[in-house]
Order: structure tokens, then sequence, then C-alpha cells
């Protein structure tokens, strides 16, 4: 049984550089990489479409054209539900993902709000952010994507998502601290599978007021992290365990992993 849960808007950042995807990136902006036959960013839109969100906002860059092109070539199409809008919200260089969500707040305002970062990959039975959209209106708070790591795969993932956890019910866990991203892969251990935070959120507009309250870093990068820490310090954070595979694109060990998953769930499992 579904929980109930309405999320009007969902935000789908596109204006990263994809830096750990070179050569591939130089050409192509990393949302428009091809996963299995389709775009990246694809998969995203999919995702918020199964949400039932009425609205999604896309941060784009300015000198990313093709992303933006190739939105609104998709909102054209006869699969864009009628009723869902779209806006973009242009970030002008890239700055971190705390500096593109608070430029989303004139657009959600006081709305709850998912977020989907589409260089991370589910294949699941119902969207990770609608699993999220039912834990956050189920607990009144902000609630974080959480993803087993198995003893051997922390080579698959980008060195981010380390989380101390207490646990609740209903997959939820209290989130005590979070680990800020580090250089290298995730570091798990060797002989027991832990939980991760993950690029999948659903945000009140509390999370707002954390992130002007924990600001951009000196160096000018405005991290999501001391936000979500700044809610967690406060009991105003959880963690919920999500259902499915999840894959890291922005690595290319997750990105690897990712395409042989689909040849072999597409291609070897229908027998060809």
């Amino acid at each position: 049984m579904k929980e109930a849960c309405h999320l009007p808007w969902a935000i789908i950042p596109t204006a990263g550089r994809g830096t750990r995807l070179r050569p591939a990136t130089y050409t192509i902006p990393k949302v428009l990489l091809p996963v299995g036959l389709r775009p990246m960013i694809d998969w995203a839109i999919d995702e918020a479409f199964e949400a039932d969100v009425e609205a999604i906002g896309f941060v784009v860059s300015p000198d990313q054209p093709m992303v933006k092109a190739h939105v609104k070539t998709r909102q054209s199409s006869s699969d864009w539900p009628v009723g869902v809008e779209s806006h973009f919200v242009e970030q002008p260089y890239p700055a971190g993902l705390g500096d593109a969500l608070i430029r989303c707040r004139p657009w959600t305002c006081d709305d709850s709000f998912g977020v989907i970062v589409p260089d991370n990959w589910f294949d699941s039975a119902r969207a990770p952010v609608a699993q999220l959209a039912g834990a956050h209106f189920r607990t009144g708070k902000s609630s974080l994507g959480l993803i087993e790591v198995r003893p051997g795969q922390g080579y698959l993932f980008g060195n981010v998502g380390e989380v101390e956890l207490e646990v609740m019910k209903n997959r939820d866990f209290r989130i005590m601290r979070l680990g800020d991203k580090s250089k290298g892969p995730f570091v798990a251990p060797k002989s027991r599978t832990v939980l991760r935070g993950c690029a999948r959120y659903v945000l009140g507009p509390g999370f707002y007021d954390a992130l002007e309250a924990t600001g951009p870093l000196p160096e000018g990068e405005w991290d999501d992290v001391p936000a979500f820490q700044h809610l967690a310090d406060r009991t105003e954070l959880i963690g919920h365990k999500l259902e499915g595979y999840h894959f890291d694109l922005g690595h290319q060990n997750g990105y690897l992993a990712a395409m042989s998953y689909l040849f072999e769930r597409d291609v070897i499992g229908n027998g060809a």
C-alpha cells in the first residue's frame, strides 16, 4: 500500500561539469550521456513523472544550451504529462548543489520539493523520490535517501555519503552526522554492508533556511552537506532506506557498472 503524499515540485540539477567522466564530457554535458539507450536526464525526468509532481525545475548552465534544448524537445513529446510545468533556473557557474538549490527558492516558496540528481540512477519498482516523499510527509522531516553498500563495492561510488544513523521504524533512520565529500572511492568496511546517503532528497522549505544559516564555503562553493548537518543537529532530518538498485553514474566505475547491468537486464535477460 502506497503512502499518501503530494509532492508539488521536483528539482533536477544539470549544471555540473562531469569532470570525473572526462574525456566523454568535454563535448557532451554529463546529463546527456547515455545510460542504456537513453540520456541520463531522461531517467530523472521519468522519475519525477512517477512521483506525480506538478512542476519540474531544471537548474541549467548558460554555456550548456544542449541541455535546455533537450528538455524542450522532451516537453513537446507525447509522453510529457499534461499539466506538468517546467521551469529553467540559471546557475551561471557550477558553485555546488547548495547554490543550485537556493536559486530555486523563488519557485518552490513554501512547498516541499524533491531533488533528483541525474547522476544517481536507480532501477526500482517505485520511484525513489516518491519513496522519500512518503517518509517526508509521514514524519514531517526532510528526508535523505539511503542505499546499501555491500563489502567490496566501495570502488563503485564517489567518496561522499558517509552517515551515522540511529534506527527508527518504517525503514527510517535518524541521521546523527554526515561526512563531507572527499577524493577517491567511497571508504566502506570490507566485512559488512553499510548504509550511505545518496543524491535523492525530499525537503521542506526549512532546508533553504539551513542553507542560509550555513552559507557558502570560503572558497566559494556552496555545499549542501553543512545544511543537512544543521538540520540533523536539530533532529529535523531523517534517512530513509530506498528500495531498488542504485548506481553512481558520476563515477567512472559506477557508470560502467550501470551500463553492464542494463545490458544483462535488457539483452541477456531477454535471451538475446
